[in-house]
């Protein structure tokens, strides 16, 4: 068929060019180069992803499109939904390919960029410090006794699950004892569940330990979870194929939506809402602490002294401001 294909197309030409024998002592090399080329063809590792669309380098994969649509829609609207937002995709990358193409190099962009990077590195530096210091300043006690008497600040918006998941290739070997084994809690079946993963398995979560939501599984998994959410009682194991894969999802307990969070996943909301309360003194003395520290070591320097007073008198006066409005 190849033949038939390149001698149609190129068969005239070739008769003028090295003539029709010439063509045929050459067309068994050609092909040899022609396989050769693809078997040198970049291999692209997926890491068990599913790829929707590629443009160039870049793909888009189920996983990541999975996690945008709302909870709980049904299939056909799942499908509607993953259709647009591939066209979308493919038409922002092609967009942004020609914009970079004609963009690239502009310093006002440079410096939106490097702004917007360091305000996002600054906010999340104080968050850091803030829940440090809430964690050091509050006891487990004190968080407790605020969940509990703030449960119903605290609901689920989606089922949470403690279980466990593996994901490995149907042609693995074993699959009967890796189906007995992940519905197994005990100490030896765990231990034999982590070995094959270890070897075979394209995804292993295990989550005995911690609640999880179920929409961080919706893009591993081939089924609909929220679906099977309100009877769950009925469905702790759940096994499904998709003629490469084998999926094996084990759930030890759950929690359905609109109940409220458990505390160890209300944790850290708990912690943000009172570390807000205490924000604006904090980071104003941490950064008073910084300032104070880097002119001990000669790291400032002012040109002008009168810079330097007119900066103590609006720092002193932000103070007064802060401190008569509370």
């Amino acid at each position: 068929m190849l033949r038939e294909c390149i001698s149609k197309k190129y068969g005239a030409r070739s008769q003028g060019l090295v003539g029709a024998e010439k063509w045929e002592r050459w067309f068994p090399l050609l092909v040899a180069l022609l396989f050769l080329f693809s078997s040198c063809q970049e291999k692209v590792e997926h890491d068990g992803k599913q790829p929707l669309a590629q443009l160039g380098n870049q793909f888009l994969y189920y996983e990541d499109v999975v996690k945008e649509l709302p909870y709980g829609i049904s299939k056909h609207d799942s499908v509607r939904l993953i259709g647009e937002y591939y066209r979308k995709w493919v038409e922002e990358q092609i967009l942004y390919e020609k914009a970079e193409l004609n963009v690239r190099g502009d310093e006002r962009i440079e410096r939106m960029v490097a702004d917007y990077r360091r305000k996002l590195i600054l906010n999340e530096y104080e968050q850091r410090l803030l829940q440090q210091k809430m964690k050091d300043e509050l006891s487990e006690e004190d968080l407790l006794q605020y969940y509990e008497e703030n449960k119903q600040l605290f609901m689920l918006e989606e089922p949470v699950i403690k279980g466990v998941f593996i994901k490995a290739p149907l042609n693995s070997p074993g699959l009967k004892d890796l189906k007995r084994w992940y519905k197994d809690k005990s100490e030896n079946s765990l231990e034999q569940l982590e070995k094959y993963a270890f070897r075979n398995a394209v995804i292993y979560e295990y989550f005995y330990d911690h609640w999880v939501p179920v929409s961080e599984l919706e893009g591993k998994l081939i089924i609909n979870l929220a679906e099977l959410s309100e009877d769950f009682d009925k469905h702790r194991d759940i096994e499904a194929e998709d003629g490469e894969y084998c999926y094996l999802l084990h759930i030890e307990e759950y929690i359905v939506k609109g109940e409220e969070k458990p505390y160890d996943m209300a944790k850290l909301e708990i912690i943000d809402l009172l570390a807000n309360n205490r924000r604006v003194d904090f980071m104003r003395k941490v950064k008073e602490d910084l300032y104070n520290q880097s002119m001990e070591m000669g790291r400032i320097k002012y040109y002008d002294d009168e810079t330097k007073i007119m900066g103590g008198a609006v720092r002193d006066a932000d103070d007064a401001s802060d401190g008569s409005a509370r």
